[in-house]
């Protein structure tokens, strides 16, 4: 599928700041752009091609269109450790350089899911080749997971954003996976199509000064459809919260510059549609579903060794 316009905003957006060109679903607070591919690198001779996976990576329910494409690209795409020699040679002799043989199985995974050599070379280049780890304070972001994790996920979020909501299932699955070994931050982007995006936001910062963000957030997304002062309120009570307390905060000059930072932190990364995720500093730019998410965790996990 291909980005198109919906009201509200709502959109499927090819991904520009936020990732790659695989096609996911996400709030944008921008209309989408079409961007142009860049051609994909010259295909060598096929002489000059090297014909056989590396070990451990089986495409034998590949058809022969499909192991055309991938041993064109894994022939023409270079190392991703900056070596002389194409991506497969690397992944094959080069044990220095892990995420060759990584970028090798990426490549596998979208020929499987049937992208074009142009998009998946794109793909390649945002996760492997231009992957400089952001920085992102966290120090006051509400955390779960082991404080002392190897792995940081850092996930930009809008609670009226109906893709966060189904992201969320995603992000717990993982943690669940993953036990001592993932941290999860949370920070906010309300996106200013959203009504009450901001106002629940605020209101989260409320709660996590009491120590309840997290009930507190699950009560939104739960009822992200009635999302209103009267009923944030209402969500206040029955998450145990001083109801007294919550609304002296919620009107506060300190909550709102929070929720302010964290927008501010987002525009600065280039954000323009939630969720977003960062993973180890580094956007996220695949499917938002667990096996994607699950597959760049397993990654970073083994690099962290």
């Amino acid at each position: 599928m291909r980005a198109a316009k919906t009201t509200m905003f709502l959109v499927k957006v090819t991904l520009v700041v936020v990732g790659l060109p695989l096609v996911l679903s996400a709030c944008s607070k921008h209309a989408p752009e079409t961007i142009e591919a860049p051609a994909s690198a010259a295909e060598p001779p096929a002489a000059a091609q090297d014909t056989t996976p590396p070990p451990g990576l089986d495409i034998s329910k590949f058809d022969e269109l499909q192991k055309k494409v991938f041993f064109r690209i894994v022939n023409s795409e270079p190392a991703i450790c900056g070596q002389a020699q194409s991506l497969i040679q690397s992944a094959k002799k080069d044990s220095s350089c892990r995420r060759s043989l990584n970028a090798v199985r990426y490549v596998a995974k979208l020929v499987d899911e049937g992208y074009t050599d142009s998009e998946i070379s794109e793909a390649l280049a945002k996760r492997y080749r231009n992957a400089t780890p952001k920085f992102i304070d966290v120090s006051e972001a509400p955390m779960k997971g082991n404080p002392n994790a190897k792995v940081t996920l850092v996930e930009f979020a809008d609670y009226e954003c109906p893709h966060c909501k189904r992201f969320q299932p995603v992000l717990r699955q993982i943690l669940d996976e993953f036990p001592g070994e993932v941290k999860l931050y949370f920070k906010h982007y309300p996106l200013p199509q959203h009504t009450n995006a901001r106002l629940a936001a605020e209101a989260a910062v409320a709660a996590q000064k009491q120590g309840k963000f997290w009930p507190f957030e699950e009560k939104l997304w739960v009822n992200q459809d009635s999302i209103s002062p009267a009923e944030i309120e209402k969500y206040a009570k029955e998450t145990g919260l001083d109801v007294a307390k919550f609304r002296k905060d919620l009107d506060s000059p300190a909550v709102k510059e929070r929720v302010q930072k964290d927008r501010v932190d987002g525009s600065t990364l280039g954000l323009s549609s939630t969720p977003t995720l960062y993973i180890d500093g580094k956007e996220f730019t695949d499917n938002h579903d667990v096996e994607s998410v699950r597959e760049w965790v397993k990654e970073e996990i083994a690099n962290a060794r």
